[in-house]
């Protein structure tokens, strides 16, 4: 399940992360252990000076939301993917009471453009009033979508979803029925002229393989939460899942009597990072040939890394490189979640491009309060690693 969603969409910290001071809530200067035993030194951690403002809310429409993935669409255009959204006016830069929340948003970034002014969000309208970019379609489960995760495989747009039960405005009325897959055959059109297809991905262990994707040809990798809670890996083949074919193609990363390979059946899967999560960021940092994977608990204020020399694992034990300080800003309780990695926004190898989500695991008035108002907008922020290349083997 997304673990944020402990009551309707909730809240987050809005555009304001340049205001923020991360100096004391670091553990900069850690140093962390590779594979391969070279050393890695966290040498800074701060509040994103360029990217602080790309998620301001508006002044009449876009009032913030979680998720935050991104996903590269072509040389200048990036997809930002948003989960539940609030749509309304802003009132002294606080959310005008009564703004209402459909379940998902994007945007559309041109990566040319300043980042204050790169950004259009889009959703769309039904009898005058604002609804889902992604309607749901009847031959998958649930009643709406929560599009978590995406990937451009040969020129399609292919978007993992959580196919969600309910009320959406109640906490206590909603529930996972399944996942689904829309792919998008034309996603360089503008978005009103996107084609959607969704079709219902299905596993007797649960819907939930793809917490984090990552692209290695010939496969896409996928990891997800299988029972008893721990996260497992799945792969299938590129060709395969573009001809059509769903969850009938996956191999699962599994252990048996003759060790760990690639099985059909997603039985005694391998166990892979923790802290078990249903978002995370996976990449590869070509410069230190290395895995790493961004990674936390929502009820904690700790962001982890850890990092693999291959992508079946093993991942080395996680280690905090942030404590995200909303947790003790507020006069109620917080959680943060939804931690993506932004590649695309990194200038040079060692640069970390980090957003992250707040929200309230209560009642969402906080969320139109003065004391609220920077809640539940992804905040960015910028890691500087170096690598010691006299350590290790």
């Amino acid at each position: 399940m997304r673990e944020g969603k402990t009551i309707p969409p909730a809240q987050r910290e809005s555009g304001g992360a340049g205001e923020r001071q991360a100096g004391n809530q670091t553990p900069q200067g850690k140093v962390f252990e590779l594979p391969d035993k070279r050393m890695l030194r966290l040498t800074s951690v701060t509040a994103d000076p360029v990217y602080a403002h790309l998620l301001d809310m508006s002044t009449n429409g876009w009032l913030g939301s979680d998720v935050g993935d991104s996903i590269v669409l072509s040389d200048t255009k990036t997809l930002w993917l948003f989960g539940d959204t609030f749509i309304g006016a802003l009132s002294n830069g606080a959310r005008v009471g009564g703004a209402p929340m459909i379940n998902s948003t994007i945007g559309i970034q041109n990566r040319h453009s300043a980042p204050t002014s790169s950004m259009e969000f889009f959703w769309k309208e039904k009898e005058g009033k604002p609804v889902s970019f992604f309607q749901h379609q009847t031959n998958t489960a649930g009643s709406y979508y929560w599009v978590t995760k995406g990937v451009m495989l040969r020129g399609e747009l292919f978007l993992f979803a959580y196919c969600i039960e309910g009320n959406d405005q109640d906490a206590s009325d909603w529930k996972i029925a399944g996942s689904a897959l829309i792919r998008v055959p034309n996603p360089l059109d503008p978005p009103h002229q996107w084609v959607q297809k969704a079709y219902p991905l299905s596993l007797e262990i649960g819907d939930t393989f793809h917490a984090g994707l990552f692209v290695s040809e010939p496969y896409l990798y996928l990891y997800g939460i299988v029972k008893p809670r721990k996260m497992a890996l799945a792969r299938v083949k590129i060709d395969d899942l573009c001809s059509g074919k769903l969850v009938e193609a996956y191999e699962f990363w599994v252990k048996g009597p003759g060790g760990e390979h690639w099985g059909a059946a997603p039985v005694n899967c391998v166990s892979q990072f923790q802290p078990v999560t249903s978002e995370c960021a996976i990449h590869y940092e070509a410069a230190w040939g290395v895995f790493t994977c961004f990674t936390y608990s929502p009820s904690e204020p700790e962001i982890y890394l850890t990092t693999a020399k291959q992508l079946t694992g093993p991942w080395t034990r996680p280690e905090v490189i942030y404590r995200v300080p909303e947790h003790a800003a507020y006069s109620f309780p917080i959680i943060s979640y939804a931690v993506r990695q932004h590649p695309e926004l990194a200038v040079k190898p060692g640069e970390v491009i980090l957003s992250y989500v707040t929200n309230v695991p209560g009642s969402i008035k906080e969320l139109f309060s003065e004391e609220g108002k920077m809640i539940y907008v992804p905040q960015f922020l910028r890691l500087e690693l170096e690598i010691d290349e006299n350590s290790g083997n």
